[in-house]
This record gives C-alpha cells, sequence and structure tokens, in this order.
C-alpha cells in the first residue's frame, strides 16, 4: 500500500502559498492475484537423528547441573502416582549424548514413579534426539513445557470424564445428586469453580454433596455462593469435624455474612493475601469461630483444621 502527498496551491503571483494546504492522501492498493502462491519460509536441514525407542527407566538419567530441567517436586510424583495408568503414559523426551548415556529433558516426575512402582526394567517409550548441545536440550524442555497453550481445569474435567476417570466418574455424581453440573463458569446450577470441586471431592466419598448442599442452605442457589474459596473453606470444616458438625448449624453461621465478606476478612489473615488454597484456611477458622459461638458443650464443639491448605 503506497500513499502521496498533493502539492501545496501557488499564489497569485505564481509563488506559493504562505498558508498550509490540507493533504490530500492518495491511497494505491496492490491487488494479489488469486494464482499467486504462498510464500515459505526454507525448510531448515538437520541431519542428527531422532527417533522412538523403548528404554528401561532405570537407564534415564537426570542431570542435576542441567539448568533446562525442573527440581524435581516430590508432591507432584505423588499426584501422578494416585492416578498412575502405564497404559496412556506418554513418551519422555530424551537426549542420547555422545557417551551413550540417555539424559531425561520432560518426563522426569513420571520417569520416577515408574520406575518406584515397575522397578528399572520397565521399558518407557521415548523420542530421543543425537547430537544436542546444551542450549538445544533447553529449548526443547521449554517447547515441551512452556510454549504450549495451558488446558483449562473446566477442559480437563470434562476429558477425565469422559475417559472414565473413577475419581471424576465419581465427582460428577456427587454434583450431579444436589442438581448441579460443573462448567466453566459458575451460574445458579452450575459450579464453575472446577479445582475447588476436585480438591474437596478426593479427600473422601460424600463430602461434596454436604459441602455443596450446605452452601446452598446458606446463600442460595446463586453464581457467587459456589466461590473457589468458600468451598474449600466448607470442606475442611466439614471434613473435620466429620461425625459432629450440624449442618443446618453451619448453614445458619455461614449466613450472618456474606461470601464476599467472609472472603475479606480470610484475606486479611492471610500473609501477601495468598490464593484461594492459602486464603481458605483461615476463612475455614473464621467459620468455626462463629459456629462455636454460644456453644457450651465441648462434645459440639467444632476443632479448626491444623495444616496447609493446600491439603484442602
Amino acid at each position: 500500500m503506497a500513499t502521496t502527498t498533493a502539492p501545496a496551491p501557488k499564489g497569485a503571483a505564481g509563488k506559493r502559498g504562505t498558508k498550509t494546504a490540507p493533504v490530500r492522501k492518495v491511497t494505491v492498493r496492490r491487488q494479489r492475484g488469486k494464482d499467486v502462491p504462498p510464500q515459505y519460509e526454507p525448510v531448515p536441514h538437520d541431519d542428527r537423528p531422532v527417533y522412538y525407542r523403548k528404554i528401561p527407566v532405570g537407564l534415564l538419567e537426570v542431570d542435576p547441573s542441567l539448568d533446562s530441567q525442573r527440581m524435581f517436586q516430590r508432591p507432584w510424583a505423588n499426584k501422578l502416582a494416585k492416578i498412575w495408568n502405564p497404559a496412556v503414559l506418554l513418551p519422555a523426551i530424551v537426549a542420547r549424548r555422545s557417551d551413550g548415556r540417555y539424559y531425561v529433558l520432560d518426563g522426569q516426575h513420571s520417569n520416577q514413579v515408574a520406575l518406584e512402582k515397575h522397578g528399572p526394567d520397565f521399558e518407557r517409550h521415548c523420542l530421543v534426539y543425537e547430537g544436542l548441545d546444551i542450549s538445544e536440550e533447553a529449548a526443547l524442555f521449554l517447547a515441551a513445557n512452556r510454549d504450549r497453550k495451558a488446558v483449562k481445569p473446566a477442559d480437563n474435567y470434562r476429558v477425565a470424564l469422559k475417559a472414565g476417570e473413577p475419581l471424576v466418574t465419581r465427582i460428577d455424581a456427587e454434583v450431579r445428586s444436589c442438581g448441579l453440573t460443573v462448567t466453566g463458569s459458575s451460574t445458579v446450577n452450575q459450579v464453575g469453580a472446577v479445582q475447588a470441586v476436585m480438591a474437596v471431592g478426593e479427600k473422601r466419598e460424600g463430602l461434596l454433596p454436604k459441602v455443596l448442599n450446605t452452601v446452598a442452605a446458606a446463600w442460595g442457589r446463586d453464581a457467587s455462593s459456589w466461590d473457589n474459596m468458600v468451598l474449600r473453606a466448607v470442606g475442611l470444616v466439614i471434613d473435620n469435624n466429620w461425625d459432629k458438625v450440624d449442618l443446618d448449624r453451619l448453614a445458619k453461621a455461614l449466613r450472618k455474612y456474606t461470601v464476599r465478606l467472609w472472603k475479606t476478612n480470610a484475606i486479611r489473615m492471610t500473609k501477601s493475601g495468598g490464593g484461594s488454597q492459602s486464603r481458605s484456611l483461615p476463612l475455614a477458622e473464621n467459620i468455626i469461630t462463629e459456629y462455636n459461638k454460644g456453644e457450651t458443650d465441648p462434645a459440639k464443639v467444632l476443632i479448626a483444621p491444623v495444616g496447609r491448605a493446600s491439603r484442602a
């Protein structure tokens, strides 16, 4: 697209006027013919071997000095172990170095779980790259982890339900028993706090319906009722006092304040604001304090949860 500017008009004596004339833009459009082929970048040429191979997990190493590998996190490995299914174990991304040894670039946590569950002779599918330098190994790690769009919790839930995962299937049945469904956003009869639903549901069977029904009894079926932090906190309260909590009394205690005010007070008690997980613990403590007001029977007094809120 090209643009030209018209000259200013001349004065009566044939000279250009002293005033600035309006600029007139002339646009020239370049039309592309339908038969013009698309222009592609040259294909890079690389003769270094890349192939699939089944390798015993005992031979797959992690280079502790490699900056391109994340630190091993035992909680994440434990979570993988709970849902372990070797039939759907994806290939690890591996670099075979000049000394013939195999180093894991992506998949170290699942590799460790496989090692612990099946032993060092368990053969895992691997995508093997040869002849890489350290910077190229780092680039592969980024391509496998950073340079991909994260899956939304609601999409993970939906796909897990389609795959028939037992935990999600049971949780979904519990949610539907309350006349609700799990979706990406909350409405009157739809719960959008997917992560809270999963966190509460996996603690024990039957907990989630109690939480959802108690919250509904407190504030009604409203989009604001299905709040991530609130569901986690109420789950902590009920789970920690499973045999003695009075759900009607709990709903009455919750009803004394709005969801927003409960959350605001919990945030004030949380160092640096925190997130829904960390805030759920002080919120649970506040709920229990309100519940216990006027209770004189020690056997009926609720006990505040102890430990990390991430367990909620």
